[in-house]
C-alpha cells in the first residue's frame, strides 16, 4: 500500500473542508433563486417603486460654509421612512436657475462607510449645483482645496447599497429642490463610480428628472453575478443574508436582486454614457457590454454610448484619465 505524504494529506483534507464551508447556499434551490427574471417579476418591481413614498421630511440645513465669494457648501439633512440622512450641496452664487449634478461613490464591505470626493476649485464659477449624498449607513466627506467637510452618519443599513441607496438619491434630489429655489431639479444629471455607477443607472431609470447618466465601472445584473459569486462576503451581505437566516424567501431575495439590477429596466434610461475598464475584474467591462447590447436590441442605441478604456482596472480607470473626464464634462455640459 502506498501512503500519501502527511503534508499532502493535510492539504487535501484542508481543501476538502474549505470547499464544504464555501457553500453559503447549501440546501437552497439555486436554480430557482438564480433563474432569469420573468416579465411578471420585473413589472412587480416597477409597481413596488411606484408605491413607495420617497418624500423627504423635516429638511434642515445643518451647516453652511463659505468656500469663496462665488460658492458655499451646505450640509443638509432630511428624514426618509423614519431614518435621518445627510447630503453635501455645493451652491454657486447666482441669480438664475442651475441644473443639479450628483456624484455617488463606491462601496466596500470592509471599507469605511463614506461617500467621499475630493474637489479642486479654481476661480471659475461652477455651472451646476453639485450634490454628494451620504446614502444610508454612510456619511459624506467632501474635500475642497485641502479642507475636509463631513456630515454625521446617516441612519439605515449600508448593505442596502443599490435599491435602497437609489431611494436616498431620489429623496435627496427633492430635498435639494426644496431648500435651494434656484436648483432646477428637472435638469438633473448623475455620475457614479463602482456601486455608485449602478445607483446612477437605477436613478436614471426610476426618476425622469435625471436627464443624463454617466456610470463608471459598474455592474448591471445581480442575478447573474450573484449566481457566480454567492460565497463572496459582499454579495452575501447585500443580497443573501435574509435568505440564509430564514427571514426572507427566495421570491423576496429575487425581488431585491432584480430591483438592484439596471439591466432589466434599461428601456427607461435617459441619455447615458457607459465607462468601463478593459481589465476591471470587480465590475467587468462585460457588464457594460451587456447593458449596451440590451439597449441595441430594444432599438435604443441612440440613447447610449459605451467606452471601454484599454489596460484600465477598477482602481485606476479614472486616474489621470482626461479622455474619460472630458467625455463626461461635454456630455453633462449639454444641460448647462
Amino acid at each position: 500500500m502506498k501512503y500519501l505524504p502527511v503534508v499532502l494529506l493535510i492539504g487535501i483534507l484542508t481543501l476538502s473542508l474549505a470547499c464544504k464551508k464555501e457553500d453559503a447556499l447549501k440546501g437552497i434551490d439555486k436554480t430557482a433563486l438564480f433563474a432569469a427574471p420573468t416579465t411578471t417579476e420585473i413589472n412587480a418591481v416597477q409597481q413596488l417603486w411606484s408605491a413607495r413614498n420617497l418624500t423627504p421630511l423635516n429638511i434642515t440645513t445643518e451647516e453652511t460654509h463659505v468656500i469663496n465669494a462665488k460658492l458655499s457648501l451646505h450640509i443638509i439633512s432630511f428624514e426618509l421612512s423614519g431614518a435621518k440622512e445627510y447630503a453635501a450641496v455645493l451652491v454657486p452664487v447666482t441669480d438664475h436657475p442651475l441644473p443639479v449634478m450628483f456624484y455617488v461613490g463606491g462601496y466596500g464591505t470592509e471599507q469605511e462607510p463614506v461617500n467621499s470626493i475630493k474637489i479642486g476649485l479654481t476661480d471659475d464659477q461652477l455651472p451646476v449645483i453639485y450634490v454628494v449624498p451620504s446614502l444610508r449607513g454612510q456619511y459624506v466627506s467632501v474635500e475642497i482645496n485641502n479642507v475636509v467637510y463631513k456630515s454625521p452618519l446617516s441612519q439605515g443599513s449600508r448593505f442596502d447599497a443599490f435599491d435602497g441607496a437609489t431611494d436616498d438619491v431620489i429623496a435627496t434630489l427633492t430635498a435639494v429642490g426644496n431648500v435651494f429655489p434656484l436648483a432646477d431639479t428637472g435638469r438633473a444629471m448623475i455620475r457614479g463610480g463602482s456601486r455608485g455607477g449602478t445607483v446612477a443607472l437605477l436613478a436614471g431609470e426610476r426618476d425622469g428628472r435625471f436627464k443624463r447618466v454617466a456610470p463608471v465601472a459598474f455592474n448591471v445584473d445581480f442575478i447573474g453575478l450573484t449566481a457566480q459569486l454567492y460565497n463572496d462576503r459582499t454579495y452575501k451581505e447585500q443580497f443573501l443574508t435574509g435568505l440564509v437566516n430564514g427571514t426572507m424567501t427566495i421570491a423576496e431575495t429575487r425581488q431585491l436582486m432584480i430591483a438592484s439590477s439596471p439591466l432589466y429596466f434599461c428601456s427607461r434610461l435617459p441619455k447615458t454614457q457607459l465607462h468601463c475598464g478593459e481589465k476591471d475584474r470587480i465590475t467587468p467591462a462585460s457588464q457594460g457590454e451587456l447593458l449596451f447590447n440590451r439597449m441595441k436590441d430594444l432599438g435604443l442605441e441612440d440613447k447610449v454610448k459605451l467606452f471601454i478604456y484599454p489596460d484600465r482596472t477598477h482602481d485606476d480607470i479614472t486616474t489621470n484619465n482626461t479622455e474619460l473626464q472630458t467625455r463626461i464634462n461635454q456630455f453633462f455640459g449639454e444641460l448647462w
